[in-house]
């Protein structure tokens, strides 16, 4: 069981060394493919037909909602309350999400304004949009704050290797459905959508690793050691 207050292992090092170089390679791969229009940017067409000929009403609604609950602000006051939370019973990786989030927007900012990418057309939109299309910002934003999000509690929090791996993929769900959520309202390609949950999950790896090796060679004076009963059967 991973545990915030004793270092990672190597071979949790090389887990995530392995799943952080996944995830930039398939969002380099995809940049690739949308400069050179190739075989994986040639499905974004019929994804948006797809999700444009099926959605209904109330999709849109449910989209909307998930987007907006799924936005920068949002996220950023949860994650400030998350962070407080966990601050107060010594973990310096409580700063984890927060820190995910400002620099998964910095990114896709930086992204969108290189790549310079046309959104889908708008008389398909349900929502306003001004800004290039690649990466999704929400997708981004999401993936990044919310993994980041479980893989702290998980190891703050959790006592049980079983509700660590129901965090995780509580997280990985949330960022899904924002994702999935920019697609219905039509506002993004499919490819941009997958981008931004690979960045997205390369900097919330990246920033939650290097902050848990920091934390356990320097514990904060409140750092609550785990208990022996936390020891999974």
């Amino acid at each position: 069981m991973l545990k915030a207050a004793v270092p990672p292992s190597r071979r949790t090092l090389l887990v995530a060394v392995g799943l952080v170089c996944a995830s930039l390679a398939l969002f380099l791969l995809i940049a690739e493919e949308l400069l050179d229009g190739s075989t994986l940017i040639s499905h974004d067409q019929a994804a948006l037909s797809w999700f444009v000929d099926h959605r209904t009403d109330a999709w849109v609604r449910a989209a909307k909602l998930v987007s907006t609950v799924g936005g920068f602000a949002s996220l950023l006051v949860t994650g400030v309350v998350l962070g407080l939370w966990l601050w107060r019973r010594g973990w310096q990786v409580a700063i984890a999400p927060v820190v995910s989030l400002l620099l998964a927007g910095l990114a896709s900012v930086v992204a969108k304004a290189a790549f310079g990418r046309v959104r889908p057309p708008i008389v398909f939109h349900e929502a306003h949009v001004t800004s290039p299309a690649f990466p999704s910002g929400h997708a981004t934003d999401a993936a990044a704050f919310f993994l980041a999000a479980a893989f702290v509690v998980s190891l703050a929090v959790a006592r049980h290797r079983r509700t660590q791996l129901l965090f995780i993929v509580v997280g990985m769900l949330c960022a899904g459905f924002v994702g999935l959520s920019r697609l219905v309202l039509a506002v993004h390609w499919l490819s941009d959508v997958v981008a931004g949950w690979a960045l997205g999950t390369a900097i919330a790896i990246t920033l939650v690793v290097a902050l848990w090796f920091s934390q356990t060679r320097h514990p904060g004076p409140n750092q609550r050691p785990p208990a022996s009963r936390s020891i999974d059967r």
